[in-house]
């Protein structure tokens, strides 16, 4: 092959290990450290990657199915990015974001988690394996659930996650949802999730572990395990619309509360388990270092939502209380006092996440299951 004409940077990544069936066609940012593009990891023709956060492992591939802008985002081993606009993303081993997809800023993909195409992504979690169909808004929420590859919660296409809601001052995004949780979704025990498409959520609001929510409707009440829900239709009708009133503030709260407590809690997993796993691999490590600063980031990101939300509430009542309490709140739940990993938890060698979460010993996974809970009910406790 001849290099002389290509991009300087280009040829390094080349005679580093770099394979790229159309040099001449990528695009080397000059923020990239290059070093941070392993040997093994493949640029298809029309890639451009961007950002001194980038890391590409080995195995990993950016263009599959097209164009690609990627700037600060970091893939594990064999994870992919098929073609559209993805920054700030982290996907772990296998991960994959479809064609003509635009993941933002907190979009985190665990083992084996994907999306179709034409998927937009922002604030977004998905536990191994959960996957997201074709045309579909999913910003500001988490899907868990499943047991692995043939056994995973799902999002069908044409689906919406609504996350902006027009009260308030300038109307907010104090909305996220959960599907499913982060204690019992990462040891891959529970009940797969299902969302039918050609509908929607307004969050904030859950849904538990086994419930499908049939196609075609829009959601607007959470709901618990277990359940086929067939249907759910608002009433025709015209009401005054005032955006300075606000109801369910109690409610909001509490949701908001309960998803900031699932995103500590996720880090401390990761922090307890998948680091010392990862240990002496040093594609894994900056993996999960990027992921656990994406997980401070989006708690960041949800109290600043919290924040605005709260400052167009009502100056009296239940709003001026959340109001007064708010810079306490914050605080406590910025930095909380979580209670300790459970002794039996040790992680001796390296290894792979997925076999080892699957491995623990019942009486074992259910106190890790429990130490996590109690991290979510640290933040939810806050707001009593």
């Amino acid at each position: 092959m001849h290099t002389m004409h290509l991009d300087s940077r280009v040829q390094m990544l080349l005679r580093q290990g770099v394979s790229m069936t159309a040099p001449a066609q990528v695009f080397v940012g000059e923020d990239v450290r290059l070093e941070r593009v392993r040997p093994g990891s493949t640029l298809y023709p029309g890639a451009r990657i961007e950002g001194a956060g980038t890391w590409i492992s080995a195995g990993a591939a950016v263009g599959t199915e097209g164009s690609v802008l990627a700037r600060n985002c970091v893939l594990g081993k064999g994870a992919k990015l098929a073609s559209g606009s993805f920054e700030d993303c982290v996907l772990l081993e296998g991960a994959s974001l479809g064609p003509s997809g635009h993941g933002r800023a907190g979009t985190l993909l665990e083992e084996g988690a994907s999306t179709a195409h034409a998927v937009g992504t922002k604030q977004t979690i998905l536990l191994a394996y959960a996957t997201l169909g074709s045309n579909i808004n999913c910003c500001d929420a988490l899907l868990a659930g499943g047991s692995g590859l043939g056994d995973h919660s799902e999002i069908g296409s044409g689906f919406i996650h609504f996350n902006f809601t027009p009260f308030g001052l300038t109307g907010d995004k104090a909305t996220p949802s959960l599907f499913g949780d982060v204690p019992r979704g990462v040891l891959m025990r529970s009940p797969r999730i299902f969302l039918g498409g050609a509908g929607g959520v307004v969050g904030p609001l859950s849904v538990g572990f086994g419930t499908v929510l049939a196609a075609g409707s829009v959601w607007r009440r959470g709901r618990g395990d277990g359940i086929l829900a067939l249907a759910e239709r608002l009433p025709e009708r015209d009401l005054g619309f005032a955006p300075e009133r606000q109801g369910r503030v109690g409610e909001k709260l509490l949701a908001n509360l309960i998803y900031i407590g699932n995103l500590h809690a996720l880090k401390a997993y990761y922090s307890a388990v998948r680091v010392p796993l990862a240990r002496g691999d040093l594609d894994r490590e900056a993996v999960l270092d990027a992921a656990m600063k994406l997980l401070d980031a989006s708690v960041l990101e949800r109290l600043k939502q919290v924040g605005r939300w709260v400052a167009g509430l009502n100056s009296s009542g239940e709003g001026a209380r959340l109001a007064a309490d708010w810079p306490r709140l914050q605080s406590a739940l910025l930095q909380p006092v979580l209670p300790p990993v459970p002794a039996a938890l040790r992680v001796t060698a390296p290894g792979d996440a997925i076999p080892f979460a699957r491995a623990l010993p019942a009486e074992l996974a259910s106190a890790v299951t429990a130490w996590l809970q109690a991290i979510v009910d640290v933040a939810r406790a806050e707001g009593a």
